[in-house]
């Protein structure tokens, strides 16, 4: 039971993930309407593809646990790892976030 409150938070922070990569790419994307430049270009397709890995590991993750029943214990042991590592990138997403719309 432990070890699925652990997947749960994780769950959570990767949501949070999605949802600020989300708005930095709704942000990059209005930056390169205005200049056009190559590094807005890269903004936008770096943004694009870290939304994808966030979405992939919540869908990964996911279909490990549920479907795969050989696989759960290991699941559930990584879950404390996966949460450290979602909560540190929101962390940085959120700064991020917040930096870019100033």
């Amino acid at each position: 039971m432990f070890d699925v409150f652990w997947m749960n938070v994780a769950a959570v922070f990767a949501l949070a993930n999605v949802a600020f990569v989300a708005v930095l790419i709704y942000a990059y994307v209005q930056s390169w309407r205005r200049f056009r430049s190559s590094f807005t270009t890269s903004l936008v397709v770096f943004a694009v593809f870290f939304l994808l890995q966030n979405v992939v590991i919540v869908v990964f993750w996911y279909y490990l646990y549920t479907l795969v029943s050989s696989a759960q214990p290991l699941v559930e042991a990584a879950a404390p790892y996966l949460t450290l590592v979602n909560a540190t990138e929101t962390i940085g997403l959120g700064s991020l976030t917040v930096t870019t719309w100033k």
